[in-house]
């Protein structure tokens, strides 16, 4: 008698009814520049994230004092508000002066269909041209625009 087992399935690859959540995370004070000031260690924190909550990263655009990420959980059950209190919870430990949250107290979570992901995925790494940063999608260093680049690697902009 033979038995055969399953192949594993590497982390990145998702069911094939993903659900996909938007989310944008705020600065309490807009004028500070602390999430690309401290982009490895916000790296660092959505990678923990990402290993707790088992996600994937479709599309991000870190600005200086806010966060915007297009997730995909697998199958319908996702705990996204968990993986972002993880983010915010470490990087707070790690750069708040112990007396506040760096974090504004709302943040946006918005589940979107598949339909509307690649539209969504358009409008997070447009971003930075949104906020009057670069006038070039490509031309800002932390967002997902340059995953699929040659010079992702050298410019250690690959998101987490």
């Amino acid at each position: 008698m033979t038995y055969h087992t399953p192949l594993p399935v590497p982390a990145h690859k998702l069911p094939d009814f993903p659900c996909h959540v938007a989310i944008t995370l705020r600065l309490a004070d807009a004028q500070r520049d602390l999430l690309v000031r401290h982009i490895r260690l916000l790296r660092d924190c959505v990678a923990l994230s990402k290993r707790r909550w088992d996600f994937v990263i479709q599309a991000a655009a870190v600005l200086p004092a806010e966060m915007h990420l297009l997730c995909a959980f697998g199958g319908g059950h996702h705990d996204a508000r968990g993986a972002i209190r993880l983010v915010t919870s470490t990087f707070d430990r790690h750069v708040s002066d112990h007396c506040a949250s760096v974090w504004s107290d709302t943040c946006e979570v918005i589940e979107v269909s598949s339909r509307v992901a690649q539209l969504r995925r358009s409008f997070v790494e447009a971003a930075p041209v949104r906020a009057g940063l670069v006038s070039n999608v490509c031309d800002w260093p932390y967002s997902s625009a340059h995953m699929d680049t040659a010079q992702s690697d050298d410019m250690g902009v690959a998101m987490a």
